[in-house]
């Protein structure tokens, strides 16, 4: 994407016209765009506040000094210049300062007078830039150009700014972006990336209506509170729940538990929350049951739990074959914590192999008798 990248040129006038003129053209020729005091309103009272807007705009600024202060900020009794350095560091603009070499042999029109108030006021201006910032020194138009250039060419190198596009590359911006993020999530099945964790009413609609559904977490606990209605309404309708979690006591266990603890106390242990899992699956068994037309037990469905001993840190939800969400989580984090992806079918669908991976997790608690219909 090509970029250009708008620069604040900050100075006096009358004293640096040709250095202004030498440094635009180079900085043109660079593929900056600069912007100074040619585009301000003659009427300094009007000035200040199209100023500030420019800088908020640009993405670098830069500071020339020479022999002279400058002409008075009225709101603030300093100099344009020295206010508008003040401006662009409080809103945190990536500052660059270049200060004239030997400013006394400069002609006298072109410094101020010695021991003069504005003399003063440039020595303390100067001071408190070269306190502030590493400042380049010049001695000449060329010269000068030549180290703004450098210096932002540089800086744009090292950490770009936002910087300005012509609007009609957007549509190629918008292609590369597609080809490189969206059409690979596209087939992946990825259709939506949640950054905390909130799967919203899609979530719940799938559960309701899910002829199998398979849970693999470290926890199920928040799932199960949130969730248990439709988690009742897929056993009134038939439906199996599949739910593994850890083996209570077990080596996966201690581990998360030892990494979580670095962000100190979480409150029950994930051994208490398994215990709490089990007991909130047998009530959605029950409440399922006392749910049919005057209490007489529904043909409800069936849960199962299996307990795991090695586990990738995630949690997933799985809907039949055709919907799935998948938290990828890393201790010291919890789920919540975490972004999520809303997953859907295909050939190629990361659902599929989330799929495959219950299963055969599945088949290898049940081989060692490490699951357990609830509720029956």
């Amino acid at each position: 994407m090509q970029k250009r990248y708008q620069v604040f040129i900050s100075s006096t006038r009358k004293d640096l016209e040709e250095e202004r003129r030498v440094l635009t053209n180079a900085l043109m020729l660079n593929r900056f765009i600069p912007v100074g005091m040619e585009h301000f309103p003659a009427q300094h009272d009007k000035a200040w506040p199209t100023i500030k807007r420019f800088i908020d705009e640009c993405d670098f600024y830069a500071l020339i000094i020479a022999g002279m202060y400058g002409s008075i900020n009225g709101a603030n009794r300093l100099s344009y210049t020295e206010s508008e350095y003040l401006y662009a560091a409080e809103r945190g603009k990536p500052l660059f300062a270049f200060i004239r070499e030997n400013r006394d042999s400069l002609p006298a029109n072109m410094v101020e007078p010695a021991n003069g108030r504005r003399r003063r006021q440039l020595d303390g201006f100067i001071a408190r830039v070269e306190a502030d910032l590493v400042r380049a020194a010049w001695s000449g138009p060329d010269e000068l150009a030549t180290k703004v250039t450098a210096a932002l060419n540089q800086a744009v190198s090292d950490s770009p700014a936002v910087g300005w596009v012509r609007a009609d590359s957007i549509p190629e911006q918008f292609q590369t972006l597609h080809a490189d993020l969206l059409d690979p999530c596209s087939q992946l099945g990825i259709g939506q990336v949640s950054i905390d964790g909130v799967a919203g009413p899609e979530m719940r609609e799938n559960l309701s209506h899910a002829r199998t559904t398979r849970i693999m977490s470290t926890s199920a606990v928040r799932l199960l509170e949130i969730y248990k209605q439709p988690f009742i309404n897929a056993l009134r309708n038939g439906g199996r729940i599949q739910v593994l979690v850890p083996e209570p006591g077990g080596m996966f266990l201690a581990d998360v538990e030892e990494s979580e603890s670095a962000h100190g106390p979480r409150g029950m242990t994930i051994s208490e929350e398994i215990t709490i899992v089990r007991q909130r699956l047998l009530d959605i068994v029950r409440d399922a049951h006392l749910s049919g037309v005057n209490h007489v037990p529904a043909s409800i469905g069936s849960v199962e739990i299996g307990y795991f001993t090695t586990h990738l840190r995630s949690t997933l939800v799985l809907c039949d074959d055709h919907w799935g969400w998948l938290t990828l989580t890393l201790p010291p984090a919890r789920a919540p914590e975490t972004a999520s992806l809303a997953l859907n079918g295909g050939d190629r669908s990361l659902l599929n192999v989330c799929l495959r991976h219950f299963e055969r997790t599945w088949e290898i608690v049940t081989g060692r008798g490490n699951t357990e219909q609830l509720g029956q």
